[in-house]
């Protein structure tokens, strides 16, 4: 939803400088300037994956199969087409006739490559226990059919395909002796090519003319060139803006996007998207912190917090209520649980009941843009005695203190960059990973069960029973919808069509 008018209802006067600033696009010279919160050291979504720069690799690269997200089924990508053997076993068809952004075709050599360079136990990247070490081999049977066996009954074969591999060229990468390499001079397939690139600087996209897009659920670039650059923190992404320097934005809080709601250049975009804010207990005590086995002690949290409170805070113009740590549109996101009700006078009761009727202090693990929902929550931890931090770190930084162990996080979860499928959800809660923090076997069981059943009602029953089960022990607590908010120069038009938890996507962008 477009919600400008409802974003000025609560705005404030921008400064006399932001509404004298000449904020101009460069629509004359067909390139959309953008700036990332996060540098984008290598474009390569194995040896740096992440959010944001996943807004550039999903452009260069290709999947083997695409997902509609508005009529909700799958679309060819690198595989034209497909067919389920078993329970375990899916049989694919080359797209014939694409070309790498060079001007090489596309071949099956270049899939068994990605393939078997994914899976090759030698190669180390983040989440390739989730990723991919479900598959248990890879198939050739002529030049442009393949199989894909996985060790276990998998039901989710194709969506999780629409997420990872991103496949690569044979010719190039199988020549590199360090293969973080490639992300410096990358080839793709897709809609858009790499013109320039200076790690941790900047980027600069220019529109694929080998791209094929007929037959693909990814449209081709509405723009002839993106340059993208690193602008850390919100105040420089605002002046950028205001002073034509940069044409788009995203991911700020409420008082910017009203304040910049009113100026007469500028439009603001507000969307529902697949993305929230979760609070998650270290169940074990893997950071040393041991107050969070009682099961108890989290229930007294989470009765702490003010969920209604927290939307009016953070995210003003986004009214749905979350009842479990997915979102609807998300297929088999199923659940009858709902979570604790606010009620702080019951928070501190539990607490003293725990032993705990003075408080205790403790941090709260932080990024991106969950960091304002964590300060109200710590706010709000306050008011029932217990003193609460915020410890806001850059994504790098929140990876390598959440594999340590931390107390208490309060972030985020896009489902994969908007992934069609659940699994991706119960894998990355409570499938054997440092992502898992309350190490359930029995909810391990049940999200492996999950992803094994074909038919939906039996997969949607046992989701069901996970959610829920998951909810009355308090291991994390769903605290609100994070609406992606996209702020831009009048001549730049979103098109939509996607479920990019950013609020747009560069092939989906074009001018006015």
């Amino acid at each position: 939803m477009n919600t400008k008018h409802l974003l000025l209802a609560g705005a404030g006067v921008l400064t006399a400088f932001a509404l004298a600033a000449p904020a101009m696009a460069q629509k004359s010279k067909d390139t959309l300037r953008v700036g990332f919160y996060q540098p984008v050291r290598l474009i390569d979504s194995y040896f740096q994956p992440g959010p944001e720069n996943s807004l550039v690799t999903r452009m260069v690269f290709d999947f083997l199969i695409t997902y509609d997200p508005t009529n909700r089924k799958y679309l060819p990508g690198i595989a034209e087409s497909w067919k389920r053997i078993d329970a375990k076993t899916m049989e694919f068809k080359l797209n014939m006739g694409l070309k790498w952004s060079d001007g090489t075709p596309v071949t099956m050599d270049d899939v068994e490559y990605t393939y078997k360079f994914a899976m090759d136990p030698k190669v180390k990247y983040r989440f390739k226990a989730t990723r991919i070490n479900w598959i248990k081999n890879f198939k050739r049977v002529d030049d442009q059919t393949f199989r894909i066996n996985a060790t276990v009954p998998m039901a989710v074969m194709l969506a999780k395909m629409t997420n990872f591999p991103s496949i690569y060229p044979k010719h190039i990468h199988g020549k590199l002796a360090k293969k973080n390499a490639f992300g410096q001079k990358a080839i793709g397939s897709g809609p858009f090519k790499v013109a320039a690139f200076e790690p941790g600087k900047s980027v600069t996209l220019v529109k694929n003319s080998s791209y094929k897009h007929i037959a693909f659920g990814k449209p081709e670039a509405q723009l002839n060139r993106v340059q993208i650059f690193p602008r850390p923190d919100e105040q420089s992404q605002v002046a950028s803006l205001l002073t034509g320097q940069q044409d788009l934005m995203y991911n700020m809080d409420k008082d910017t996007a009203l304040e910049l709601a009113n100026h007469p250049d500028i439009r603001v975009n507000v969307q529902d998207s697949v993305s929230f804010s979760y609070m998650m207990f270290d169940v074990k005590g893997r950071s040393g912190f041991k107050h969070f086995a009682n099961p108890k002690v989290r229930r007294a949290l989470m009765h702490a917090v003010n969920r209604k409170e927290l939307r009016s805070l953070v995210h003003p113009a986004i009214k749905r209520e979350l009842g479990t740590v997915c979102h609807p549109w998300v297929q088999n996101c199923n659940w009858t649980v709902e979570p604790p009700k606010y009620d702080p006078a019951l928070a501190k009761r539990m607490l003293a009941e725990a032993g705990l009727g003075d408080g205790f202090e403790i941090p709260i693990l932080t990024w991106g843009e969950a960091r304002s929902t964590a300060e109200a929550v710590a706010g709000q931890l306050r008011k029932v005695g217990i003193k609460a931090s915020v410890k806001a770190l850059s994504f790098g930084s929140f990876i390598r203190a959440r594999r340590k162990g931390e107390p208490l996080l309060v972030t985020l979860w896009d489902n994969s960059v908007g992934q069609p499928d659940i699994d991706n959800t119960a894998s990355y809660f409570y499938l054997p990973s440092s992502r898992n923090y309350n190490k359930d076997p029995e909810l391990q069981g049940l999200a492996t069960k999950g992803r094994g059943i074909i038919d939906p009602k039996a997969r949607a029953e046992v989701y069901k029973q996970l959610f829920d089960e998951s909810t009355k022990r308090s291991y994390l607590m769903p605290l609100i919808p994070l609406p992606a908010i996209v702020a831009h120069h009048k001549d730049v038009k979103l098109l939509g069509g996607h479920k990019n938890p950013k609020g747009f996507e560069f092939n989906r962008v074009a001018w006015n």
